[in-house]
């Protein structure tokens, strides 16, 4: 879009001015879902000195459809990575570390020997991510992340580092290093611009490990508010979806086998947690002075 930019314009814009800026992002529709919550969160500040409270800006939709996000890691994926990462590896320390911590790459790259508890024998890791509303987390580290941490050389703070021995400068840096590791595993798609030059996209990512934790969480029977302490959350909503569909699963599973087990026995088994055990009686009420 050409004219005037943002800043230099009436704030009492008209509909069709917002529309025109959702549309010069053309088909890259998560730009311009990104740049209307922006728009948004500056007239909802506005209202507050003496702008519009009811701007245009507030009915006009991106048209984006998420697509899920980060595709969380399956088993084959980590099995590819470790295969191609051996011990002492950086991208090894970096998988264990991100596995384990179930932590965004915005706190990973600066986590160091200064994060770490002594429990007797136990080890830990605790932090406050940086994230605005996150909760604090400390979390047991696991056996195959120590023995990574075990080839970091006396006197290093940090954990990851790059090939110059020097602590990544900002988690975009490290996000490019875990691009190229996952790469490097065969972790992949390949396709081709406009030009026909080969583009090479990595299909997993931090963000995806994270997910995958948190599902394991569940899987292995852990409660929203278990999954909540892990990913740093502070609202339950957020969790939910990483528990919502895995209770849904047991729950299906349950009702299936109850429905098939009444087929085989002719009668319809009773459903879990009923009141009273069934192997012992009620509990009784004692009568006393004619009444109850």
């Amino acid at each position: 879009m050409t004219g005037p930019r943002i800043g230099e314009l009436n704030a009492e814009l008209p509909r069709a001015a917002f529309v025109a800026i959702r549309d010069s992002f053309e088909e890259r529709t998560g730009a311009a879902d990104t740049c209307l919550k922006a728009l948004r969160a500056l007239y909802t500040w506005g209202a507050d000195y003496g702008y519009s409270e009811d701007s245009a800006v507030f009915t006009v939709k991106s048209g984006h459809k998420s697509k899920g996000g980060a595709v969380p890691w399956s088993v084959d994926d980590k099995a590819a990575f470790l295969a191609a990462h051996g011990p002492g590896s950086m991208a090894r320390r970096w998988f264990y570390l991100a596995l384990d911590t179930a932590g965004r790459i915005g706190d990973t790259h600066i986590l160091g020997q200064s994060h770490l508890e002594a429990n007797g024998d136990a080890l830990y890791l605790s932090w406050q991510p940086s994230k605005k509303g996150s909760k604090p987390v400390r979390i047991p580290i696991s056996n195959e992340l120590r023995r990574e941490l075990e080839f970091i050389e006396e006197g290093t703070e940090t954990f990851l580092l790059t090939e110059y021995g020097t602590p990544f400068a900002s988690s975009g840096s490290l996000d490019n290093k875990v691009r190229k590791w996952v790469i490097g595993a065969g972790l992949f798609t390949v396709s081709a611009d406009a030009d026909g030059r080969e583009i090479i996209k990595p299909t997993r990512s931090q963000h995806g490990l994270r997910k995958a934790r948190a599902i394991e969480v569940a899987q292995y029977g852990g409660t929203q508010y278990e999954v909540m302490s892990v990913m740093s959350h502070s609202e339950p909503k957020t969790t939910a979806r990483y528990t919502e569909d895995v209770q849904r699963a047991h729950l299906a599973e349950v009702a299936i086998r109850r429905v098939h087990k009444a087929q085989n026995t002719k009668s319809v088994p009773p459903p879990e947690k009923r009141g009273t055990p069934l192997a012992k009686r009620p509990s009784k009420t004692n009568r006393s002075g004619g009444t109850w």
